[in-house]
């Protein structure tokens, strides 16, 4: 009997092991689905970002149907007839392909085209005499053309074998080199505001009988941009005065950074004014992205900062005088992440997020052309109630769905910066999110796609100058080129920092071209 109990007792055992055994495989089971649902999550993302498109534009399958027109309206004639109702679809105009006139400064050249004599005979064999004419105008593009200036700086003496006295150099940025203004304009234009890289303008400049090396241009860059930091200054100096200012980041590879391998990322930063009516746009080289490099560019800021959710930010927070405020493009890409490439279960919440989304953009393209004020009372009567619903269904929904999962993530970033993203409500000339910053941090990323590293710290810190001044001068209506051929013409001859000033002006003031 005792042996029986104990073979009894021996099954039960084995028993709850098995049912312990089981259990913890489902478990397993159950990890290894939710990750391979991410990580699925994760691969669709990736081959979206490489091969999809880069639009995040997002319609409801409401606004689809409207523009299916032979299925729908096939479908649906009966009742529409019946109930003869209407839809209305939102105007837009389509830009047409008219040629408009070349500008009146270019030089003209009038070419006359005549018949030949017989023909301009009447039926009766007598003369035509000119009565009017038709004029067409053709844009002729000459190739650069280069020339050599020489400077003959005259010596004075009492006789030919006197030393005697002699006229002094003309000031020049690069003191004892061959580059004019003009030249290193072109150089840094072209590589900065046109995404051409410095090997390619050294092919071209071959084509027109001049060998000139890139590292030649590379040294003459850094040269230059040394010696206009004192204007970069000045920009920063009225920057920092702006009341409201927004920063985003982007990665640049440097191949030459000491105690770093070549393959390491490197960090460019950049800051706006986006609500000043003069924008200035400064890019600032690190090596890194820490938290250090946020605190040291905003150094003794007071007013508002407009970033992301990245960490780095947070110890901004702790700076007397300092208000962050959140971008909201960034809460609503996690939404439209979940919706392209997260699993299909969270389809219909990430359409939801992107209505609400989609319905306060709207009211801010409204809203645009009114003044601050206006915004500010406008956002108050019909923005902070769509944003308490939003918040109250995001907190509702969120326990449905897995914290790893890509509209899982989406909820996280939402509620966790809510206080963050609605904080342009508290100003009228607030942006709804950081898109001022993103779009000036574009003109450096093009350019990347073409150059692809900086050689050196040297460089990047050059790159980084340049594409301050570059920018700035793009987003104030002022020609690149025509700026900064007039900085390296004066920039020699200033002393003073009223001298820096102007030429800082340069980058600011739009000129009317003759």
């Amino acid at each position: 009997m005792e042996s029986l109990l104990s073979e009894n007792e021996l099954l039960k055992l084995q028993l709850a092991s098995s049912h312990t055994l089981n259990n913890r495989k489902d478990e397993k089971i159950i990890f290894y689905e939710s990750e391979n649902a991410r990580l699925l999550e994760m691969l669709r993302l990736a081959k979206i970002h490489l091969y999809g498109r880069k639009s995040e534009r997002w319609e409801s399958e409401e606004q689809i149907r409207l523009f299916n027109e032979a299925e729908e309206l096939a479908k649906n004639a009966k009742d529409d007839a019946e109930e003869n109702s209407t839809v209305n679809v939102k105007g837009h105009t389509k830009k047409r392909g008219k040629r408009g006139p070349l500008p009146k400064h270019l030089q003209r050249e009038i070419v006359r085209v005549e018949l030949p004599p017989e023909q301009r005979l009447g039926e009766d064999g007598k003369p035509l005499r000119e009565i009017g004419k038709e004029v067409s105008e053709k844009l002729l593009y000459e190739p650069a053309k280069m020339k050599v200036i020489e400077y003959h700086r005259i010596r004075y003496g009492a006789d030919s074998g006197d030393t005697g006295v002699i006229a002094p150099p003309v000031p020049s940025i690069i003191p004892k080199g061959m580059a004019t203004p003009s030249l290193l304009a072109t150089i840094v234009t072209d590589k900065y505001a046109d995404g051409l890289p410095l090997y390619r303008q050294e092919e071209i400049l071959e084509r027109l009988g001049v060998y000139l090396p890139r590292c030649t241009m590379a040294r003459w860059v850094i040269q230059s941009a040394m010696a206009c930091q004192p204007i970069w200054n000045v920009l920063q100096d009225r920057q920092m005065a702006s009341p409201y200012m927004s920063c985003d980041e982007t990665h640049v590879q440097v191949l030459k950074e000491k105690n770093r391998k070549a393959e390491t990322k490197s960090w460019m930063w950049v800051r706006c004014n986006p609500s000043d009516i003069k924008k200035i746009i400064l890019f600032d080289y690190d090596p890194n992205r820490s938290g250090a490099v946020a605190k040291r560019l905003f150094l003794d800021y007071k007013g508002t900062l407009q970033c992301d959710g990245y960490d780095a930010y947070n110890i901004l927070e702790k700076q007397a005088g300092v208000i962050r405020i959140g971008c909201n493009m960034h809460g609503r890409r996690k939404f439209n992440d979940a919706l392209v490439a997260g699993a299909k279960a969270g389809h219909t919440m990430a359409e939801v997020g992107l209505k609400f989304y989609k319905e306060l953009y709207e009211l801010e393209e409204i809203w645009r052309p009114s003044s601050f004020d206006e915004r500010y009372r406008q956002r108050n009567l019909h923005a902070v109630p769509i944003w308490e619903k939003f918040k109250e269904w995001a907190i509702e929904t969120k326990g449905k769905v897995p914290p790893q999962s890509k509209i899982g993530g989406a909820f996280h970033y939402f509620l966790n910066e809510y206080d963050y993203l609605i904080g342009y409500l508290k100003d009228g000339s607030f942006e709804m999110d950081n898109g001022f910053a993103e779009r000036a941090v574009k003109y450096f990323a093009i350019g990347r796609k073409n150059w692809l590293f900086a050689d050196t710290v040297a460089g990047a810190e050059a790159s980084s100058l340049f594409y301050s001044f570059v920018v700035t001068a793009k987003l104030n209506g002022v020609n690149p080129y025509e700026a900064l051929r007039q900085i390296f013409e004066l920039v020699p001859l200033a002393k003073t920092i009223e001298d820096y000033e102007r030429l800082a002006d340069i980058l600011l003031t739009p000129q009317t071209l003759h």
